[in-house]
C-alpha cells in the first residue's frame, strides 16, 4: 500500500507557538502511515528561514516556496506544480496566507485540505479581515478545520461549519525544547544580580498579550518585594510601548527586556515563575512548557487556561486586566515557596498526563486517515 503523502504548509515568522506546533507533530507522525513534507512560504526578508533550518535539523523533508509579496501567482502555481508531482493526498495549512495559497493550489485536484486553527492576535485591522475571510470563507473549502483549544473551536463552529470542526489540542514534546537551540546567543543577564526571584513573560509583543498589566502588578509588587525581577522575552508592534513602561515606571534595575531568544531551555531556566497576562489566548505553548519543566504559573483565566490551571492547585489565576491581583499573586509566589513548589508539581503531572505529543499524533492520525477513506465533507472548489 502506497502511504499517502501530506504536505504541511505553513508562513512562519519565527518559532511562535503554531510553528513549535507543527514540528511537535512532524516529529511525531507516524512515518509508517504517512510520508510528510514542510514546506515553508519563504520570504525576500529571510522570513520561514528559522523554521526550514530547524524542521531539517529534526530530520523533517522541509521545502522551500519562495514567495514575493500577498499574493504571488507563479508561486502558487509551483505549489500547485508541486502537489500534483509528488502525488500529494493531503495539504494541511497552518495561517490564512498558506490556507488561501494551499486551497488554489488543489483546486480540481483530488486533493484533502486541512486547517488548523492556532489563535492568532486581532491587533489591526489587516489581520482582523484576513481572519474574517478565513473564519468565513476560506474553511468552507476544506474537509477538516482543527481547533487546538475548545474556546478556538466554540468560536470558529458559527462561521466554519460545525460538521467539519474537530478539536485536537496542543500536545508537548519535551524533547523540542532541548533541540531549540541557541548555543551563539549570549546568556542571559539575571536583572538585579543574582538570588533574584525572576518572574518571566515569554511570547510576541501584542497588545492582546497583556505586558502592560504585567508591568503594572510588578510595580505594585515590586516595593514589597526587593529580590523580585522580571524578564520579558520576545518582539513585535508593542517593543517600544514596552520599554517605555519600563523607563517610566523607573523599572529598569528590576525588569529587563532581552528580545527574541532561540534558546528556550535555557531561557526556562531564568525563570522561576511564569506570567501569562494575556487578554486572549487558545492553548498556549508557553503554559503547557512552564508547566511540564515544573516551572509555576500566574495565568489570566482566558481560553482554556482555567482547564489547566486550576487556582491554587496548578497555579494561580487572576482576571485578565487585573493587575492588583496579579501583584497578590507576585506575592503570594515569594511568600509561599512550598505551595508554588506543591502546585508546580501537580501541574508538570497533569501536563505529562493529558497534553502528551503522541495523544496530538495519534488524534490527527486518525482524522487523516478518514479523509484518505472517503471522509471528505467540503464543498468542490
Amino acid at each position: 500500500m502506497i502511504k499517502p503523502h501530506v504536505l504541511h504548509i505553513r508562513d512562519s515568522g519565527g518559532i511562535f507557538g503554531g510553528d513549535r506546533a507543527i514540528l511537535t507533530l512532524a516529529r511525531n507522525l507516524d512515518r509508517g502511515l504517512f510520508d510528510l513534507t514542510l514546506l515553508c512560504m519563504r520570504r525576500p526578508d529571510g522570513r520561514g528561514g528559522e523554521l526550514m533550518a530547524l524542521a531539517s535539523r529534526l530530520g523533517i523533508r522541509v521545502e522551500a516556496l519562495d514567495v514575493r509579496g500577498r499574493l504571488d501567482f507563479r508561486a502558487m502555481a509551483r505549489l500547485r506544480d508541486f502537489v500534483r508531482g509528488h502525488g500529494v493526498a493531503i495539504v494541511h495549512t497552518h495561517d490564512f496566507k498558506s490556507d488561501f495559497y494551499g486551497i488554489w493550489a488543489t483546486a480540481g485536484l483530488n486533493v484533502r485540505r486541512v486547517a488548523t486553527a492556532h489563535g492568532s492576535t486581532r491587533d489591526s485591522w489587516r489581520k482582523r479581515a484576513y481572519l474574517f475571510f478565513d473564519e468565513y470563507l476560506a474553511y468552507r473549502f476544506f474537509d477538516r478545520v482543527i481547533a487546538v483549544s475548545e474556546d478556538l473551536r466554540d468560536g470558529l463552529g458559527p462561521a466554519a461549519g460545525r460538521g467539519r470542526l474537530a478539536l485536537v489540542p496542543n500536545g508537548l514534546d519535551p524533547d523540542l525544547l532541548g533541540l531549540c537551540a541557541g548555543e551563539d546567543e549570549p546568556e542571559l543577564p539575571v536583572p538585579g544580580g543574582q538570588g533574584r526571584k525572576t518572574f518571566a513573560v515569554i511570547g510576541r509583543l501584542y497588545a492582546d498579550k497583556g505586558h502592560e498589566v504585567f508591568l503594572r502588578a510588578f510595580s505594585l509588587a515590586a516595593p514589597e518585594l526587593p529580590e523580585a525581577a522580571g524578564l520579558i522575552a520576545g518582539d513585535g508592534p508593542e517593543r517600544e510601548a514596552v520599554l517605555r513602561q519600563i523607563r517610566s515606571s523607573g523599572l529598569e534595575d528590576r525588569v529587563h527586556y532581552c528580545g527574541v531568544r532561540r534558546d528556550m531551555k535555557r531561557l526556562y531556566g531564568a525563570a522561576h515563575c511564569v506570567v501569562i497576562p494575556s487578554y486572549t489566548e487558545g492553548l498556549p505553548y508557553v503554559l503547557l512548557e512552564a508547566m511540564a519543566l515544573g516551572i509555576p504559573v500566574i495565568a489570566t483565566a482566558v481560553g482554556d487556561i482555567p482547564r489547566l490551571v486550576r487556582d491554587g492547585v496548578t497555579g494561580w489565576l487572576v482576571e485578565p486586566g487585573d493587575a492588583e491581583a496579579m501583584a497578590g499573586r507576585m506575592k503570594d509566589f515569594v511568600r509561599r515557596p512550598e505551595q508554588a513548589g506543591a502546585m508546580a508539581g501537580e501541574a508538570k503531572r497533569l501536563v505529562l498526563e493529558r497534553y502528551p505529543a503522541t495523544g496530538m499524533a495519534r488524534s490527527t492520525e486518525g482524522l487523516y486517515l478518514s479523509l484518505v477513506r472517503g471522509g471528505a465533507v467540503r464543498p468542490h472548489a
